[in-house]
């Protein structure tokens, strides 16, 4: 925190570091010297500055950037690997690009403090939705910032909350992702235990904007059209709108055994009708427990079909599945609930 924010004196009036000038003042008014959040790449610290704001600051890991490096490079050499093995369609080299380019994003905290703003603006409209602002003062330099500082939002995380008010908390989650997924097409891909909270003042906090996913317009609209051939259970519409995200290939096509020549051992790529397919879909979505109402069923229902059908991961779906299957998550201790989730 010194260093990032070039102050010789102590962080706070008790807390000193190795080589500060505890003669100089106090770049703070107080700051508890223990985290009260820890994560993979930071941890969290609650201060009061001088003019009587409390603040949070996110202080990044030592050395996180080359961890991350390294990370990066050896899954996509595993993932090149499985390709080459595998001869298959998904090059999920693409996932993994995507999903640490997110990670690198949250590693620029100029990146995550526009990203807050740019949220706010966004879900303006929602009076649910709230987030902390952006204390720039108290902010490392542009391009190599290690801190972090945004305003203290008073607020309990879901484990405080009893079951009414968690379940409260659910709900607005969803409600606002779903703004996010087929509105605003800004989305929040982190929405874990830790960073959805309940505000003192009702309203669903949102935190740590560091991995965000933009959806464009185009995709948008095809969710919300694959939202509704779910409830009207339209499988027909739904295989298409599906290869229109780049779930599915054009044309659809089916995966059969070698032909027992024994010119080739690989399975064979035929194409199949639409309405092959979408019976298929329709019986595969029928068999699954919650598969017309829950998101992860529906993952789930497309990767069993992945054994019979050609399935494509389009980068941009991680980062979105990920954010609805944890929402689902915070249902795990309240399975009436879970049941009317959709």
């Amino acid at each position: 925190i010194a260093e990032d924010l070039n102050h010789k004196g102590p962080l706070a009036p008790g807390v000193l570091w190795d080589g500060c000038d505890p003669s100089l003042p106090p770049l703070l008014a107080e700051m508890r010297p223990e985290h009260v959040a820890s994560a993979s790449l930071g941890q969290v610290y609650r201060a009061k500055l001088h003019d009587g704001r409390e603040v949070a600051l996110k202080v990044q890991r030592p050395g996180v950037r080359d961890v991350l490096g390294l990370d990066w490079a050896v899954a996509v050499l595993l993932c090149r690997a499985y390709l080459q093995v595998s001869q298959g369609l998904n090059d999920y080299t693409l996932i993994v690009d995507t999903v640490a380019q997110g990670i690198r994003k949250e590693l620029d905290y100029h990146e995550e403090a526009s990203n807050l703003e740019e949220f706010a603006v966004r879900h303006a409209f929602l009076p649910f939705v709230s987030s902390p602002s952006w204390v720039p003062e108290f902010t490392g330099p542009e391009g190599s910032a290690r801190v972090l500082a945004m305003t203290w939002y008073p607020s309990r995380a879901p484990s405080e909350l009893n079951r009414e008010e968690r379940r409260q908390l659910v709900e607005m989650a969803v409600e606002a992702c779903v703004v996010q997924l087929l509105v605003t097409g800004f989305v929040h891909a982190d929405p874990h235990e830790g960073n959805l909270r309940m505000g003192d003042d009702g309203r669903l906090v949102f935190l740590d904007f560091g991995l965000m996913d933009r959806i464009d317009f185009g995709v948008m609209e095809c969710f919300a059209a694959g939202i509704r051939c779910v409830i009207g259970k339209d499988w027909q519409e739904l295989s298409r709108v599906m290869q229109e995200v780049r779930f599915t290939p054009t044309p659809l096509l089916k995966i059969q055994p070698p032909d027992g020549s024994g010119k080739s051992k690989a399975n064979r790529l035929v194409e199949c009708s639409r309405e092959e397919f979408a019976e298929a879909l329709r019986q595969q979505m029928s068999e699954e427990e919650g598969g017309l109402s829950r998101f992860g069923a529906f993952a789930t229902a497309l990767k069993k079909m992945s054994s019979k059908y050609v399935m494509l991961t389009p980068p941009y779906v991680a980062l979105m599945c990920r954010t609805f299957i944890t929402l689902e998550g915070l249902l795990a201790e309240d399975p009436e609930m879970a049941k009317d989730f959709n």
